[in-house]
């Protein structure tokens, strides 16, 4: 379980348009942040 103020595990995404994300690489350095939402078109 992630709680808010919690370090957010290594992952990495991949880019839809152009490079993808990697946590390692900016750890420390940068501020990400992640959310999810329903695929544009669908029902629910």
């Amino acid at each position: 379980m992630v709680n808010v103020g919690d370090m957010a595990p290594v992952f990495s995404l991949p880019g839809t348009t152009g490079p993808g994300l990697d946590l390692a690489k900016i750890h420390g350095k940068k501020r990400a942040a992640l959310f999810f939402y329903p695929a544009d078109r669908t029902s629910g």
